[in-house]
């Protein structure tokens, strides 16, 4: 296993042997495991509130106690917030201007109220990247997916009528959530992250193996072409890296065909792109996704620069998102793109920001690559980023877990490999210096006798 993903032994002997420092440890992972599981989306809004207005006063309120705790979190872990801060000024960037887009909103009580958990949610992406290791994190996550897998199965098999769609798309899974495309996503970057974890995490090697199988099995059922897509994506970038790490010559040619294959794709879908959705199992316009985006192009020329301020386009009274619902003859939610959605929230200037944002994520991510199988998945979660963001609007969103994830992913990636393992470090020389003074206290003094 690598380095990477192992804690410092000396550091978990001295949790181990204080069993109130073990019994806080676990209380916070607990806590932690409640607010991802309700950055999942799943279940409480098919409970508390409906899919043409999912935010309701009751899931308001219940948002509140884990934005506290984020802030706790954060002013616990400030001074390493901070310094992870400065080093992702385009994240930064974008959420101040989400923030200052309450002064030209369409509707600024609305981008105000977003804005807060924007804010919390990406804090919370930050406090994870700070607080745990990699190993922490990863299994943190990966346990939280497979809890939400076994509960979208068992809804799926006791509950037909929730967890099956009875109306579009007949027969398809949706788990937990109000459609197939929701849990077929969820689950295809589960089922990476429990891949990796198989390859990784030898101890418990059975549980990943599992939930592969399960989150896989999730995908095909949910019927989504792009979920398949990152499902075997994520597959893909495991295999190439394990093919590439054989040697210098592989890499090399690796790299090289991968560019060919991209450069192949990109003029496909430039001279005959009907080729590639017929293949996928769709028409030309994505399912109507296609017709919305050039209507959503048009609005955004007429607020270029700003955009008509964060979360505020899609308002109920929103007259720019009546007339996108009267073009296109039905009631348009969302951009279904999430870089359309961003230059909708915070014009183009916050799309650049963005791209920026996610170019430096990525570079970083494949410069460790060559490090560490950390890089691997850090690249693994850009490229499902990428490709979901093409037809969801999973960029800059508060309360989602996806957001969560990227932000949590690219401030890893971002801290210095060393500056993260100095804490550790430090840990397990305080342990062992413990571990010494005590073995000295419990020696029977030796008097000489003369």
């Amino acid at each position: 296993m690598p380095a990477s993903l192992t804690v410092s032994q000396g550091s978990a002997a001295s949790q181990g042997k204080d069993p109130l420092l073990r019994f806080a440890l676990i209380c916070e992972i607990a806590v932690a495991f409640a607010c991802l599981v309700l950055f999942t989306e799943g279940l409480l809004p098919r409970l508390f509130a409906s899919e043409e207005n999912p935010e309701s006063g009751f899931l308001r309120l219940l948002w509140l106690p884990v934005y506290g705790l984020v802030g706790m979190g954060a002013l616990w872990k400030l001074p390493q917030m901070f310094r992870a801060a400065l080093r992702m000024p385009f994240l930064l960037f974008i959420l101040l201007l989400a923030c200052a887009s309450v002064a030209w909103s369409i509707n600024p009580e609305v981008t105000e109220r977003r804005a807060v958990a924007i804010v919390a949610t990406t804090l919370a992406g930050f406090y994870l990247a700070v607080r745990y290791d990699w190993r922490t994190l990863l299994r943190l996550l990966g346990a939280v997916w497979i809890f939400l897998a076994f509960i979208s199965l068992g809804a799926g098999l006791a509950a037909p009528g929730f967890g099956i769609m009875d109306e579009v798309h007949v027969g398809a899974w949706r788990g937990l959530w109000w459609e197939k495309n929701a849990m077929g996503g969820h689950m295809a970057r589960a089922a990476f992250l429990c891949a990796f974890l198989f390859l990784m995490d030898k101890p418990w090697r059975m549980v990943w193996g599992g939930g592969v199988l399960l989150c896989a099995a999730l995908v095909i059922l949910s019927t989504s072409k792009t979920a398949l897509l990152g499902l075997m994506l994520g597959f893909g970038v495991l295999a190439g890296a394990a093919w590439m790490r054989r040697g210098p010559v592989t890499t090399i040619s690796s790299i090289w065909l991968g560019v060919i294959l991209v450069g192949a794709f990109a003029t496909v879908m430039v001279v005959e792109p009907g080729l590639v959705f017929q293949l996928l199992g769709r028409d030309a316009t994505l399912t109507g996704r296609t017709d919305i985006w050039a209507v959503l192009i048009d609005a955004i020329g007429q607020r270029p620069l700003f955009g008509y301020g964060y979360a505020a386009f899609w308002g109920a009274e929103s007259q720019p998102a009546y007339m996108v619902r009267l073009a296109t003859e039905w009631l348009v939610p969302t951009a279904h793109n999430g870089w359309l959605e961003t230059a909708l929230s915070i014009g183009l200037v916050g799309l650049a920001g963005f791209a920026i944002c996610y170019l430096v994520m990525l570079w970083r991510s494949v410069l460790l690559a060559f490090r560490s199988w950390n890089g691997v998945f850090a690249c693994g979660v850009a490229l499902q980023f990428l490709l979901f963001s093409l037809s969801e609007s999973i960029a800059l969103q508060q309360n989602a877990i996806v957001w969560v994830t990227f932000v949590a992913v690219a401030v890893k990636v971002a801290i210095p490999q060393r500056a993260a393992s100095r804490e550790p470090k430090r840990e397990q020389v305080s342990a062992v210096r413990g571990e010494r003074l005590a073995r000295m206290a419990a020696r029977p003094a030796i008097v000489r006798i003369r």
